[in-house]
């Protein structure tokens, strides 16, 4: 008979190996899983747990308790850094059995896979029918199907959409443009030289507009420059534009990376955009946007991907703006319990 164990471990127990190498068994060595670090988010961790089966892992999961999650007026846990292999009964066992630990200390609905808050890796691809590209967390794709054998259900769907096209300088986002110089709003790049006072400026701003966004929860300063700071060895800061009013205070601000994935072509991934909730300032993100589309073709970028909107989203309408077809789609799932 199979001795199948359920190990609970956390980062510094001797035994935590078993959760940290499990990727390494069940992905070929040169699998994109290994493009992005295994960040586990320690602020909310509660326990990471391993099925072993005659002391042999064959799944993992994190469980997050965020005091600050809730869905439909529920306390929310997260279930995150999920792995297995492809074994229904496996994994029904490991997810079952973290759920009824979240419900023990408290938890009345389980959220995943979200690494313990929307600023950290959530979401399963739905598919794999085009490459991956940069920063694009990869995966098998039965962890759905895991997923939904054990209760859970989609409760959001987003996508990402690529932009062939490349058409900018549209006369009315020109018209705009100029709409906005005349209220005396500024459009700059990020300054690199002073990234982490930039970094403090835009959290006080994200703090404010992303508040009302699906699943928010807070963040804190600290945590957020920590997380962030690592982007500046990245950044072309041509494709990172932030707009200020006459005082000098931020309206907006849109952040691209190169997709250094897309051997291809000169590619462009929006990554994070925002603008202050004002109706004065309707129409800011698209500017933002157009005047990085400009830099972009200058420098030879042919394409562009609007990564990971949520379909009921608000950046939806800018995406569509700048004729994004969607070409990938992604789930979260969740359940009470």
């Amino acid at each position: 008979m199979d001795d199948i164990k359920i190990i609970s471990t956390m980062p510094e127990d001797e035994n935590f190996h078993l959760f940290e190498k499990l990727p390494i068994e069940i992905y070929p060595s040169d699998s994109l899983r290994f493009k992005l670090p295994d960040s586990i988010n320690i602020e909310f961790l509660e326990a990471c747990y391993v099925l072993t089966v005659n002391g042999k892992a064959l799944a993992r999961a994190a469980l997050y308790n965020n005091p600050h999650l809730k869905y439909k007026m529920k306390k929310s846990f997260c279930i995150g850094n999920y792995e297995s292999i492809n074994d229904k009964i496996i994994s029904s066992q490991l997810l079952n059995f973290i759920c009824f630990e979240a419900k023990k200390i408290g938890a009345e609905y389980i959220i995943g896979p979200m690494n313990g808050s929307t600023w950290d890796n959530y979401r399963f691809s739905q598919h794999h029918n085009y490459p991956n590209f940069f920063l694009e967390p990869y995966h098998h794709l039965y962890y759905n199907d895991h997923f939904l054998n054990s209760g859970l259900e989609i409760i959001s769907n987003y996508y990402s959409s690529i932009d062939n096209s490349f058409i900018f300088n549209q006369p009315e986002v020109l018209k705009r443009e100029k709409e906005f110089e005349q209220l005396g709003v500024t459009f700059r790049n990020i300054n690199l030289a002073d990234f982490e006072n930039e970094l403090i400026k835009l959290y006080k701003f994200n703090s404010l507009v992303f508040k009302s966004n699906f699943l928010y929860t807070p963040i804190s300063e600290a945590t957020f420059i920590n997380k962030y700071k690592a982007t500046k060895n990245i950044l072309n800061p041509d494709f990172v534009i932030i707009a200020e009013d006459e005082t000098n205070n931020i309206i907006g601000y849109f952040l691209f990376f190169t997709d250094f994935f897309n051997t291809n072509e000169k590619s462009l991934i929006a990554k994070t955009g925002a603008r202050h909730p004002d109706k004065k300032w309707t129409g800011l993100g698209h500017v933002i946007g157009n005047l990085i589309y400009r830099k972009a073709a200058e420098q030879g970028y042919k394409s562009s991907i609007h990564a990971f909107i949520l379909e009921v989203g608000t950046s939806t309408a800018l995406s569509k703006n700048f004729a994004g077809n969607i070409y990938k789609n992604y789930a979260l799932y969740g359940k009470s319990i």
